[in-house]
């Protein structure tokens, strides 16, 4: 954090000495300079860059100093203003920076200008320089254009971290608006598969009334057949013909009463089907949804992520194609897509308007994603038949993710890449 602070105005007024060639006084071939004996120009950054907000503070405590109230950037001027000359605040500045990077600045003492100015170049293009720019600090023997070389470094490149910072935090506010988006859908996603679950268990508890009832009617049709047999054993007369008369119309009643049962038992049997397949495919779009929520989050703090400075991430107007997937987040695709300067088409898979369509589709695309996850076996075998034929890179996504679609298009998973 401390390390992307400009250079206060009132300090920068310091770098007159560059021009005046002054060196500093050697007090021995590897002696060193204490703090307050140091550049004036490289007080401000040594305190900005080499000293962390909590060791600032540590270093007032200790010094008698109460940094309770103080902001950053009042500590940091208070620290700077106190290194003129030797008191409690300099010389904890002096020995903690001593301290902190013994290891690291004593064999770069030992070293002659040339020598030094070449392994500074090395830290700073590394990113690993705070310690050998406290070793700049203190070293006597160095030269003022040396001197003025290194300030030179670390002062744009602080004017640098300020400009990246401001870009992160916009980034950082877009994620953020993205993630509020896909958790607002998780919710409803979670709404919508509760409800599901009711549906589908009053549909369960209707099917089993439905079958007890069944059962019963079942038992009543047994016990009339029943009924009518020992009727018919019984004796020929007109009365007991018209019973059994009566009976067979009854029985006949019966049978189609349960006809009508079973047909409707079979519907309750068919749409309960019906609404646990939906409620399976609820379920997985809600996890992935979560998943890529969570992983928008992630990649918003990690610093390897993909911007405009990754080879990878310019797609020069290449027009991709995206079969399948979830439908809801075709407008994430898309965004995704068109950040990288590509051009965006998206087919939801479903072949039921037939196959022209897609091949009209693969023909004229420079690439095709394909999610095994959210298609139907024919569909990913269809997109692979033609992107043979048309010889067209396809890629087959384990998921539907956000995540796995970065991945395919800067070629950083290629697995399932299907040969063409």
């Amino acid at each position: 954090m401390t390390s992307k602070r400009i250079v206060p105005s009132q300090t920068m007024h310091r770098t007159i000495a560059l021009n005046r060639n002054e060196n500093p006084p050697k007090s021995g071939r590897f002696s060193t300079l204490k703090f307050w004996e140091i550049a004036p120009f490289f007080k401000c950054p040594v305190v900005g860059i080499c000293l962390t907000l909590s060791e600032q503070r540590q270093v007032l405590k200790k010094a008698g100093v109460s940094p309770k109230g103080r902001s950053p950037f009042e500590i940091h001027e208070l620290l700077v203003g106190c290194s003129d000359n030797e008191n409690r605040v300099s010389k904890q500045v002096d020995r903690l920076l001593n301290r902190k990077f013994r290891a690291e600045i004593t064999p770069l003492l030992e070293l002659n200008e040339k020598v030094f100015i070449g392994q500074w170049a090395s830290y700073f293009h590394g990113g690993t320089f705070v310690g050998a720019f406290w070793a700049a600090s203190i070293k006597p023997d160095l030269s003022a254009e040396a001197r003025g070389r290194i300030f030179g470094d670390v002062h744009m490149s602080m004017h640098g971290n300020v400009e990246q910072d401001a870009r992160f935090k916009r980034q950082l506010a877009l994620y953020g608006e993205e993630a509020a988006k896909m958790r607002e859908k998780a919710r409803e996603a979670t709404r919508s598969r509760k409800t599901l679950q009711k549906e589908n268990a009053k549909l369960q508890k209707n099917q089993e009334n439905l079958l007890n009832r069944l059962a019963s009617d079942k038992k009543e049709m047994v016990s009339m057949t029943e009924t009518l047999a020992s009727v018919k054993a019984a004796a020929g007369t007109e009365e007991l013909e018209r019973e059994i008369e009566r009976l067979g119309e009854d029985l006949v009643d019966l049978m189609e009463t349960i006809k009508v049962k079973d047909t409707r038992l079979a519907d309750f049997e068919r749409k309960n089907r019906q609404l646990s397949a939906a409620l399976v495919k609820q379920k997985d779009a809600n996890v992935s949804l979560q998943n890529d929520v969570e992983m928008l989050i992630q990649g918003a703090f990690r610093g390897d992520r993909c911007d405009d400075t990754c080879p990878s991430y310019n797609l020069c107007q290449k027009r991709v194609l995206m079969v399948g997937g979830i439908t809801k987040m075709a407008s994430l695709y898309r965004q995704m897509i068109e950040t990288r300067n590509g051009i965006f088409e998206y087919h939801d898979g479903y072949m039921k308007n037939g196959a022209k369509n897609l091949e009209h589709r693969v023909r004229r695309a420079d690439m095709v994603l394909c999610p095994i996850n959210c298609n139907s076996h024919a569909a990913c075998a269809l997109v692979k038949k033609l992107g043979k034929k048309h010889k067209k890179p396809v890629r087959l996504l384990p998921s539907s993710s956000l995540n796995a679609i970065g991945e395919a298009i800067s070629g950083k998973r290629d697995i399932y890449a299907s040969d063409n």
